[in-house]
């Protein structure tokens, strides 16, 4: 697991990706700012130094006063527990990102960090999920339905449908809450130090490099024992790129629905 170098041998610092919601009536402010367009994707990216991400910020915090933009990889956590109603041991899921650049404060005032470690790659890694499918790009969304029990389904307990784990044996919906609030979760490295390496050593990581900067619209969990998953848990790399020659998936083929 090596994240690519940012610098080149003469010193050029080497400019990332990040595709943006510009509504065609702002497009011209974007372009002025230095946003350009993919006529294959019909979006408007930048193509910057990540420390200029924030110049954009009318764009990236257009619904929201935090944004997340993911870097170098995506996840899948993988853990067991005890299915409710039939009691069978069944897989259960979770998404992750570990470095990614942080937008947040209001669009006229807006501040960022960068997270990120070069010295040993995604050392944290941070749990996420969605409520909502759409809000997972289509083509990792197809690889977990293809291989996992997880769909949208009606839950009792919000009273009305969410995107969750289901058992592999009896099809009951694992509840979100517990998943991914509650620190017993098998998902969940919030857990006693004493008890920390064995949970995590149970937990299977998959991680997806990718090509351009994603922003992601999932609910993140951050906890001071995140550094674990990676230390502790089984990894494996996940390569969704067609490219036989890049293993880095690029946002066209993850967002591509075909």
């Amino acid at each position: 697991m090596f994240a690519r170098q940012f610098v080149t041998w003469i010193g050029e610092i080497i400019e990332m990706r990040l595709y943006l919601n510009v509504p065609y009536e702002e497009k011209d402010e974007a372009k002025a700012l230095g946003a350009r367009w993919n006529a294959k994707v019909k979006k408007w990216y930048i193509d910057a130094e990540r420390e200029k991400y924030v110049r954009f910020s009318k764009w990236i915090l257009r619904d929201t006063d935090d944004a997340v933009i993911a870097t170098e990889y995506i996840h899948i956590i993988e853990g067991r527990q005890k299915c409710w109603k039939c009691g069978r041991s069944t897989r259960v899921i979770g998404l992750g990102i570990g470095e990614f650049v942080h937008i947040y404060g209001e669009t006229e005032d807006p501040q960022y960090e960068i997270v990120e470690d070069y010295v040993n790659p995604g050392e944290e890694l941070h749990l996420a999920w969605v409520e909502n499918e759409e809000d997972i790009p289509p083509r990792l969304l197809r690889y977990i339905k293809e291989n996992y029990s997880v769909k949208t389904g009606y839950s009792k307990t919000i009273g009305g449908k969410c995107f969750a784990n289901h058992c592999d044996y009896c099809g009951a919906l694992q509840g979100n809450w517990f998943l991914f609030n509650e620190p017993d979760s098998p998902l969940s490295s919030c857990v006693d130090g004493d008890k920390l390496a064995e949970k995590m050593s149970r937990v299977k990581i998959k991680g997806i490099p990718i090509e351009d900067d994603l922003q992601l619209d999932w609910n993140i969990g951050f906890c001071s024992n995140d550094y674990a998953y990676l230390k502790y848990g089984q990894f494996e790399e996940l390569v969704l790129s067609t490219d036989p020659e890049n293993e880095y998936v690029t946002y066209e083929e993850l967002y591509s629905r075909r």
